[in-house]
C-alpha cells in the first residue's frame, strides 16, 4: 500500500512541551530557503525535487540528491517574476514533467534532475489547478501508450484541445483539434479498458461530451453528450470503476445514469426506465465497482438502488421508508475499493445506521433508533468504522461497528451526562484503530486513540487549549502521523505519532532556538524509510531535516502468550497461576469490560454472574493474558 502521511494543525499549550517525548531530527543539509512557495516533494529515480526560494532567485524548482547530499536549482526559469513550478507527470523512467513560467509564458518542461538536462519543450497556455506548487495532475496529465496526453492552447487561443508529449520538443504536438462551435476544454483524462476517455467542456453552455480513442486520431469517437452539474463543486460526474465508466446526466430536468465502456454499443442509460423516481444528487456512492444512489417514488418510497454498469446490474436494493419526510444520508461515499456501503435514515427526531454490500440480504439496519449521527464524524477503513452517536443513555460518544448488528455499540462512555464528548476523527487509521480528539470544556481538549474496546480507548495527550477543524492534508501513510501544531503563544512545532503514547513525540533538536520553527503549509515525504521535511529552528530559513519512519514504542511490543485458565469452560470462577499480584479486569468478546477486580494475588476471580459466552482477563496494562468461557 503506498504510504501517506498527514499535516494537521492543532493547538497546544506551552507549558506541555517539556512533558512530551522528543524526537531528535537529522539535519541532512546547511542550505537554507526563505518559508514561501511551498516545499512540495516529488520524488523520481531517487531524487527529491520541490519549490523553494533561496533567497535570490525567486520560487523556482530544486532537487536533492541524498546519494551526494547536494541541492542543485535545475534553472532560473524567470528572473523579473516570482515563478512556481509544477510538477505534472513522473510517468516517463528518465525525466519528468513540469510546467513553468518563463518571460514569454507558461511552458511545458523536462527534467533529467541536471541544469543541462532541464529543457522547454514548448509555450503552452496548460490547464492545470495549483497551491503552492501543487497540482492534483492524476486525471490532467495522463501516460497513455508511452505518451503523455494532456489538455492545452496556443498561447493567445480560447480554444484548448488535446496535446500529447513523448518528453521531446519534437514530439510535444496537437492530438485532436476538437471542433465545436464554442470554446472547450478538455479535462477529466482517465484509462480504461486499454482506452484513454475524456471529457470536453462545452464553455458557452457547460455541457459535456465523452470521448475515447486508442491513441489514434481516426479511432477517436465522441460517445455520449450531456448536461452536467457538479453539487456543492464536489461531484465528479466521470469515474472509472473496473469495466464501466459512470456518468450522471442532468439534461431535461431528469437525472439519468449511464455507463460506457467506450465503445457506442456499450454507452447505454441505466436509470430512464424508473418512472417518476427522483434521484436524490446529495446521496450517490462509488465503491469499487458498484455505484449506489438513492432517491423516492411519487408514493414517498425512498429506496436504495446499486448498479455494476450493465442494465441487468442495476436494481433496486430495498425500500428504506415510506416516510415522506425521511432522509438518507452516505457515510462512505468514494472509494477504490470494494467496502461496504454505511448511510444512516432520519425519520422525525429519531436515525438509524445501515450497511450495504450491494445485495438485498446485505442491506440492514445494524443500530437501534439513535438520537444523533453525522457523516462528518465518522472514519473506516473497510473492515472497522468509528463514529460518534447519541442514544437513549448516553450523549454523543464514540460506537464502534464491523458491520454487524451484534458489532455496532457504544465503545467507551467518556463523559457521562446528555451532553457527552465533542469528538473529531483524525483522518487515517492504522490496523484498525483511529485518533480522535475531544473538548471536554472550552480550553481543554485531548486527544485520544482507539482499537474498538474500552480498555484500548486511551489518552495519547491531554491539556490541548483548542484544535483547528480545517485540515491541511497532504500524503497520509498507514504506519504513523505527522502533524503540525500551534500553541497559544504562537509557537508551531512538529509532531509524530504511531498511534501510541510512547511514540507520539515532538520533533526538534536539543538546541533550538526559533520557537516559530514549522511552517503550517510544509510538506513532507518518505524515501528509504525516512521521512523528509522542511524546518526553522534556528531563525536561519528552511532546512531539510529527516527522522527514521520505523520507530517502535513500548507499547507496541510483542504481546505476551495466554496463559492456562481453569476450569474452562468455567461456571462459577476461574483460577490463573499468576507469578506476583496484578490488577486484572474482565472483558467481553466486543473489548467492553464487564468486571474489575482490582489487585488479584491468589489468581481467583469470581465469573458467576457472567452471562454466557467468550471473554478475556485483561491486566492493567490492557494485554489480554487469558481467554476462557462461561457456561
Amino acid at each position: 500500500m503506498k504510504k501517506i502521511i498527514v499535516i494537521l494543525i492543532v493547538l497546544i499549550p506551552f507549558g506541555l512541551f517539556g512533558q512530551a517525548n522528543v524526537l531528535e531530527p537529522e539535519l541532512i543539509n546547511s542550505k537554507t530557503f526563505l518559508n514561501r512557495g511551498g516545499s512540495h516533494f516529488t520524488e523520481h529515480n531517487g531524487l527529491l525535487y520541490f519549490n523553494s526560494d533561496d533567497g535570490e532567485h525567486g520560487i523556482e524548482l530544486w532537487v536533492f540528491n541524498k546519494e551526494n547530499n547536494t541541492f542543485v536549482m535545475l534553472k532560473d526559469i524567470n528572473q523579473h517574476i516570482t515563478n512556481k513550478p509544477v510538477v505534472v507527470n513522473t510517468g516517463f523512467e528518465d525525466f519528468l514533467l513540469f510546467i513553468a513560467k518563463d518571460e514569454i509564458g507558461y511552458g511545458l518542461w523536462t527534467t533529467e534532475g541536471t541544469p543541462e538536462g532541464t529543457q522547454l519543450l514548448k509555450n503552452l497556455d496548460l490547464d492545470f489547478g495549483s497551491r503552492f506548487g501543487v497540482t492534483n495532475s492524476s486525471d490532467k496529465f495522463v501516460m497513455y501508450k508511452g505518451e503523455v496526453y494532456f489538455s492545452a492552447s496556443i498561447p493567445g487561443e480560447r480554444n484548448y484541445d488535446l496535446w500529447k508529449t513523448d518528453g521531446t520538443a519534437e514530439g510535444t504536438v496537437l492530438f485532436l483539434e476538437i471542433d465545436t462551435q464554442y470554446p472547450s476544454e478538455p479535462y477529466n483524462l482517465l484509462l480504461l479498458n486499454d482506452k484513454l476517455f475524456f471529457q470536453v467542456l462545452n464553455n458557452n453552455d457547460h455541457t459535456s461530451e465523452l470521448w475515447s480513442t486508442d491513441g489514434t486520431v481516426e479511432n477517436t469517437i465522441r460517445l455520449l453528450d450531456f448536461a452536467m452539474v457538479i453539487p456543492h463543486g464536489y461531484y465528479y460526474s466521470l469515474n472509472e470503476f473496473h469495466k464501466h465508466i459512470f456518468i450522471l446526466d442532468t439534461a431535461n430536468q431528469k437525472n439519468v445514469f449511464w455507463s460506457t465502456d467506450g465503445s457506442p454499443d456499450g454507452t447505454i442509460p441505466l436509470t430512464n426506465n424508473l418512472d417518476g423516481f427522483d434521484l436524490d444528487l446529495n446521496s450517490i456512492a462509488l465503491l469499487g465497482s458498484r455505484l449506489y444512489f438513492s432517491g423516492r417514488f411519487p408514493n414517498g418510497e425512498l429506496a436504495l438502488f446499486t448498479s455494476d454498469g450493465t442494465l441487468a446490474g442495476t436494481k433496486k436494493l430495498k425500500v428504506l421508508s415510506e416516510n415522506s419526510n425521511s432522509e438518507l444520508s452516505i457515510f462512505t461515499s468514494f472509494n477504490k475499493e470494494e467496502q461496504n456501503l454505511f448511510f444512516s435514515i432520519v425519520e422525525d427526531d429519531n436515525q438509524w445506521l445501515w450497511i450495504s454490500s450491494g445485495t438485498s440480504e446485505s442491506t440492514i439496519k445494524i443500530t437501534e433508533s439513535l438520537k444523533y449521527l453525522n457523516s462528518e464524524k465518522f472514519i473506516e477503513d473497510g473492515t472497522t468504522a468509528y463514529f460518534v452517536a447519541t442514544d437513549d443513555e448516553h450523549g454523543k460518544e464514540l460506537w464502534v461497528s464491523d458491520g454487524t448488528k451484534d458489532g455496532t455499540h457504544i465503545v467507551k462512555d467518556i463523559v457521562e451526562g446528555p451532553i457527552g464528548s465533542d469528538i473529531w476523527f483524525f483522518p487515517n487509521m492504522k490496523e484498525g484503530k483511529a485518533l480522535f480528539t475531544t473538548v471536554t470544556s472550552p480550553q481543554n481538549y485531548t486527544e485520544w486513540v482507539t482499537d474498538g474496546t474500552e480498555v484500548g480507548t486511551k489518552i495519547l495527550q491531554e491539556g490541548l487549549t483548542d484544535l483547528s477543524t480545517d485540515l491541511n492534508t497532504n500524503k497520509l501513510t498507514k504506519d504513523n502521523i505527522l502533524f503540525v501544531e500551534m500553541s497559544t503563544s504562537d509557537t508551531t512545532r512538529i509532531w509524530y505519532s504511531d498511534f501510541t503514547s510512547e511514540g507520539t513525540q515532538l520533533v526538534m533538536p536539543p538546541d533550538y532556538i526559533l520557537p516559530n520553527h514549522a511552517h503550517i503549509y510544509v510538506f513532507y515525504t518518505e524515501l528509504d524509510d525516512n521521512i523528509y521535511f522542511f524546518a526553522d529552528y534556528y531563525g536561519n530559513g528552511q532546512q531539510l531535516y529527516r527522522i527514521p519512519n520505523t520507530i517502535s514504542s513500548v507499547e507496541e511490543s510483542e504481546q505476551p502468550e495466554l496463559m492456562t485458565v481453569y476450569p474452562n469452560p468455567a461456571k462459577d470462577f476461574i483460577q490463573l497461576e499468576l507469578s506476583k499480584p496484578m490488577q486484572l479486569s474482565i472483558v467481553n468478546s466486543v473489548g467492553a469490560k464487564v468486571r474489575d477486580f482490582g489487585l488479584v494475588k491468589n489468581g481467583k476471580l469470581n465469573v458467576a454472574e457472567l452471562h454466557s459466552g467468550v471473554y478475556f482477563v485483561v491486566n492493567e496494562q490492557g494485554n489480554n493474558i487469558a481467554k476462557f468461557v462461561k457456561e
